[in-house]
């Protein structure tokens, strides 16, 4: 073998490792189907199917809801739109290349947290936290489900203006460059605001101060978070909004205190011991009691150990102190911004832990590096141990893959650990989907009986009498319904069964029904088109459209103009 090949293996074997170990553990992440948000972020959302709409990603937020000009929701995450359809201008609807771009990201950052510790740890040690970060169960979620994207891609962008930001002299030239992918950590994911944090803290902890390199530093932390939130508030108007039907976001902020000692719980449990991991927990701790005071014991117990384990590496040594306190404030602060003193959209979430994750395993290497002079059976003991834990938290890996491959599997195994509506909703459409409608209408039914008046339930268990071909059955549930549609869907889908049977004028009285509550319906002023057309009134069809036209962008309302226009129209 050629020396110099030779040379180079052994210069990057670490970093070959953690790429080939990556591939290997997710590689069965890479066939999974969209689930969950994916459909509606991803597959139904035309704004992401071509790259001409680029300009919007950076004007709305992720979703495209029914009858909308623009993109609306929660989030402001242009740059994780943006991959999305750049991957889908080259691979349409093919997931494995999307997972495959997270599992990249994912491998990157556990090559940049390998470069991150390497600076202050042993070589070996680095490696070890850096592949337990790589293949860590709890990690599945941020890598296995593509609309987390903004997860690994926040981090990648972050870590890598963390490092950069490392080199002894901050020119102006780092400065600009460091600034650049911190604006991009903000543009994948609002959690990038914490990067310009912990690059402030490095400046604190590590570098000598001076008037002016504070202030460069200043600048070159928060300017990003300036520019994202003059785009975000001022530009794209995506506000700070609660949803009324998620429990943390409509509860009182006592009850959200009191939520705290089992959120930050369920992250030290559910890191140390990866069993249980299920999707959508929107659980609420209501008063004080049980399960509000033995997690607050417990995490007591924790950051006990945690201030005894630093008080033991000053004693013993000071020089890694200043570090152990940099990844302890990683960690406090990661935990701390998803503690739901601002209301998020889930109590907890596994991806949630990918930017805490860091701190917490910064302060175990410390503790491993801070033994002095192990002996020979203790590191074999140590490293026996170590190799011991990466295979079980790999092979846990692996199966939690496996829950992703479609939305029956993952839905159907995460409803074993809790009995909640939603992942059973999920779970009914799913089985829809897959043409098991017997299935689906136990699971539809049960759903109404528990929540009557729901319209999405209404509609869904209307849909499965409809594939079934019994349309009667469904008109009877979409007009049992009406009274409590919040959104047009009844109403279009009302509209739409009558329009199916035959009924035009019924069809017709319909849709003008539901426009009259909901004007900006643009499925509804499409079946009021088609109905006007079927019944002989081309002019006022032609208007119908014209309105749809009005209330959005969707390119299919153009299709049906000119198949009115020209009297081919084929609905």
């Amino acid at each position: 073998m050629d020396s110099s090949n030779t040379i180079w293996y052994k210069k990057y074997k670490f970093q070959l490792c953690l790429i080939s170990i990556g591939l290997f553990v997710f590689l069965n992440s890479l066939f999974g189907d969209f689930v969950w948000d994916d459909v509606s972020q991803i597959q139904n959302n035309y704004f992401v199917h071509s790259l001409s709409n680029i300009g919007s990603f950076f004007l709305g937020s992720t979703f495209t809801p029914q009858s909308s000009t623009n993109l609306q929701g929660l989030y402001y995450r242009p740059l994780m739109t943006t991959s999305f359809s750049f991957i889908y201008t080259l691979f349409g609807q093919q997931t494995f290349f999307y997972h495959f771009f997270q599992l990249v990201i994912h491998i990157a950052n556990s090559l940049l947290l390998f470069i991150l510790f390497k600076k202050n740890l042993k070589e070996q040690i680095a490696f070890i936290i850096s592949l337990v970060f790589l293949v860590h169960p709890i990690n599945v979620e941020s890598v296995a489900y593509i609309s987390t994207l903004g997860e690994p891609l926040f981090f990648f962008f972050g870590t890598t203006a963390l490092i950069l930001f490392q080199k002894e002299k901050l020119t102006v030239k780092r400065s600009i460059l460091v600034s650049f992918l911190l604006f991009c950590s903000l543009l994948s994911k609002e959690t990038g605001v914490l990067f310009g944090i912990i690059v402030s803290l490095y400046y604190l902890f590590f570098k000598k101060k001076s008037i002016p390199e504070t202030i460069k530093t200043i600048a070159v932390a928060f300017t990003p978070l300036c520019l994202y939130l003059f785009l975000r508030f001022s530009v794209a108007k995506v506000a700070l909004e609660k949803i009324p039907d998620v429990p943390m976001m409509t509860a009182p902020f006592a009850m959200r205190i009191f939520s705290m000692p089992e959120i930050f719980f369920f992250y030290i449990k559910t890191f140390f011991f990866p069993k249980d991991l299920f999707i959508y927990q929107e659980w609420i701790v209501f008063q004080a009691d049980s399960k509000f005071y033995l997690p607050l014991l417990l995490d007591a117990i924790f950051l006990t150990l945690l201030c005894a384990l630093g008080i033991w590496i000053w004693k013993t040594n000071k020089k890694t102190f200043t570090l152990f306190a940099f990844f302890t404030s990683w960690f406090l602060l990661g935990v701390g911004f998803h503690l739901q003193l601002i209301p998020l959209d889930m109590t907890v979430a596994d991806h949630m832990f990918y930017f805490p994750m860091v701190g917490l395993l910064g302060v175990i290497s410390l503790a491993i590096q801070n033994i002095k002079q192990p002996s020979h059976n203790l590191r074999t003991i140590g490293l026996t141990f170590a190799i011991a834990i990466i295979c079980i938290f790999s092979l846990r890996t692996i199966i939690r893959n496996t829950n992703w491959y479609n939305g029956i599997a993952l839905y159907g195994n995460d409803l074993r650990y809790q009995q909640n509506d939603r992942i059973e909703n999920l779970l009914a459409s799913a089985l829809v989907s897959a043409g098991q409608l017997a299935q689906a209408q136990e699971h539809f039914e049960a759903l109404l009986s528990r929540n009557p008046k729901e319209p999405a339930l209404i509609v869904n268990l209307a849909i499965v009498n409809e594939s079934q071909g019994n349309f009667q059955k469904a008109e009877e549930l979409y007009q049992k319904g009406l009274q409590s549609d919040d959104s047009g869907v009844i109403y279009t889908n009302y509209a739409r069964i009558l329009y199916k049977q035959g009924k035009l004028q019924q069809a017709k009285d319909a849709s003008s029904q539901g426009l009259k509550k909901f004007p900006n319906n643009s499925t509804l002023w499409i079946i009021d088109a088609i109905a006007l057309y079927k019944l002989g009134n081309k002019q006022q069809a032609l208007e119908a459209v014209q309105k749809a036209k009005d209330t959005s962008s969707d390119p299919r309302i153009d299709q049906i103009y000119q198949g009115i226009s020209n009297d081919n129209l084929n609905y």
